[in-house]
């Protein structure tokens, strides 16, 4: 009798253990209710990055944006949305997607909208375009992996994320991708 008590204990024991764990990893993925922000920059062949208002003259947090992480909405439905710039209005570029364990962006405009089309091609080798989200506490991400080899996460630290699309990266109309998480 002992020996199934000692059994049970030790099987109760490991039910916990994994538990618990299971616990603490839901909650090191990201957190519903968090704030992030978002800058864009810009960086053409053989050039230094400049943020996306620069292009206008303006400050570099011009056309900062804040978001709350909501598993039910897109975070950034249009993001780089701007109104009165000296090219006009301006739609939004990407509708950016956040959720626990994920980030997907899907190109807005098509070969209609205004300003974007003069831009749609292959990135050359040396462009990036990087997406700064900053978040109101600690991501936990260790590692990522992309659907599109021309675009990376970057780990700035421990509040800071970077999505950076490169050389080669086909900036067209209907592009997705996403941004795998781990934890």
């Amino acid at each position: 009798m002992n020996t199934m008590s000692n059994n049970t204990k030790i099987l109760f024991i490991l039910c916990l253990s994994t538990l618990f764990l299971a616990c603490r990893t839901e909650d090191k993925k990201l957190a519903e209710g968090i704030d992030i922000s978002l800058r864009n920059t810009l960086q053409d062949p053989g050039e230094m990055e400049q943020s996306y208002p620069s292009l206008f003259g303006l400050a570099d947090d011009a056309f900062d944006e804040t978001s709350n992480l909501s598993f039910a909405s897109i975070e950034f439905a249009t993001a780089l949305a701007q109104e009165g710039t000296p090219f006009g209005d301006i739609s939004g570029l990407y509708a950016i997607d956040f959720n626990q364990e994920s980030i997907t962006f899907t190109l807005i405009p098509d070969e209609n909208t205004p300003f974007w089309p003069m831009q749609f091609g292959i990135f050359p080798e040396g462009k990036f375009d990087r997406y700064y989200f900053t978040l109101s506490e600690p991501h936990n991400i260790k590692e990522s992996s992309s659907s599109d080899e021309n675009v990376r996460l970057r780990i700035d630290d421990d509040q800071v994320i970077v999505v950076e699309l490169s050389g080669g990266y086909d900036f067209n109309p209907g592009a997705s991708f996403t941004i795998d998480l781990m934890f």
